[in-house]
């Protein structure tokens, strides 16, 4: 082996957890903000709408819409015209917004480059977490990589960090999450998550599972009580900010969530099946075809799971939880053309258990099949520059 590389390898593998986070960090932001979504009139409706109050906040000190109010997602609400969007997302972009964001529109609204940006800083952001949270389970190197070909063979690259979608900033607050259930910091843990539902409710899912199987496989309440409090202060934030922005104390507001309600109530048995089978494997929409290398993380999974930290374990079950309710709630192919975005979240809570899954497999496998691990990851890969490559037009913009 090259001799610089095997002096990079050394110093990684006994470098402290703020570098090796900034190896990964760093080129990964620079990859996303190189590739994200520019263009105002192929933005989709979710990122106009994230981006609008964050603008206006930023401008005016206000939510008043009233300029915008033929865009979808944006609503009068007893005489005022505001987005419907959660607060979380909502807010999250108006730091940059009030350091670049002006008055001059682009289009049919101001610029989105600031929320773009956001979602990219998120986005990154989350990989470096997640490279965090796997340096608890292998080496250094080990965990750059794995954070690495996390950040380039899923969608949180085309999806998350292309577009000011919910999905980045949510991956980032539940890598957080993640990192304080790993490092027993209950509470911290508590409150990424609750910052986590603040930018897409129905994430709530994952600490109330999550809290509750990790107090009862470690037969501890520290646990359950404080991860419940951390994100019930979430809960709290997003009701009271439902009830003075859209008028309802409801987390499910009539504007969206609602609609998510009643299809729970509608779906039948065969139809909540082909979602299910959907998600992993439709030919246009599925984790498995569009990140095929996670199929290489499903062989260890029973190894995985009997040699797991108890944290690993409670967030994937967490994990599971949250995406099958959340099937019952939506449509598996969220209202896109081509690829996966609702899978995002899981991914970033399961990954550990993934990880020693995959770790298992690979430590046994032969060469051919580790051969075909890396041919995966290439088209993974490839497969995500293609995603980022295909525009479309959004006719209310124009």
């Amino acid at each position: 082996m090259n001799p610089m590389i095997v002096r990079a390898h050394a110093r990684l593998s006994t470098a402290p957890a703020y570098q090796t986070f900034l190896v990964v960090f760093l080129p990964v932001l620079a990859l996303y903000l190189l590739t994200m979504q520019q263009a105002n009139v192929e933005s989709n409706f979710d990122a106009v709408a994230s981006a609008l109050p964050a603008w206006r906040m930023a401008q005016f000190g206000d939510l008043d819409l009233a300029q915008f109010e033929q865009l979808p997602f944006i609503f009068d609400v007893g005489g005022t015209v505001v987005s419907n969007r959660p607060p979380g997302i909502s807010f999250l972009s108006t730091p940059l917004y009030w350091l670049f964001g002006s008055d001059t529109f682009a289009g049919a609204v101001p610029s989105l480059l600031p929320a773009t940006a956001t979602a990219a800083l998120a986005s990154a952001g989350a990989v470096g977490v997640l490279h965090l949270v796997l340096r608890r389970l292998a080496a250094p190197v080990v965990a750059i990589g794995a954070a690495l070909i996390f950040a380039i063979g899923t969608s949180t690259w085309s999806i998350s960090a292309n577009e000011l979608w919910p999905h980045g900033p949510a991956q980032l607050f539940l890598a957080l999450a993640v990192l304080g259930m790993a490092s027993e910091r209950f509470f911290a843990g508590g409150l990424a998550y609750g910052a986590s539902l603040l930018i897409r409710p129905v994430t709530a899912i994952i600490p109330a599972v999550t809290g509750l199987v990790h107090g009862w496989r470690t037969r501890a309440w520290q646990p359950i009580l404080l991860v419940g409090l951390g994100s019930f202060i979430g809960v709290a934030v997003l009701l009271a900010y439902n009830q003075a922005v859209l008028d309802t104390w409801s987390p499910a507001p009539p504007s969206y969530g609602e609609a998510f309600v009643d299809r729970a109530g509608r779906q039948s048995i065969a139809g909540y099946v082909g979602d299910v089978l959907g998600f992993l494997f439709h030919p246009k929409y599925s984790v498995f075809v569009f990140s095929p290398f996670l199929l290489f993380t499903v062989p260890g999974l029973r190894t995985a799971w009997r040699t797991a930290p108890a944290w690993t374990k409670s967030s994937a079950v967490g994990g599971l939880a949250y995406i099958l309710i959340h099937l019952r709630l939506n449509r598996f192919w969220g209202g896109l053309a081509f690829n996966y975005r609702y899978a995002l979240e899981l991914l970033i809570v399961l990954s550990p258990l993934l990880f020693l899954s995959w770790q298992a497999w690979y430590d046994g496998a032969g060469a051919v099949g580790r051969r075909l691990f890396w041919y995966s990851v290439a088209a993974s890969t490839g497969i995500q520059v293609i995603a980022i490559s295909i525009g479309f037009t959004n006719g209310y913009l124009v």
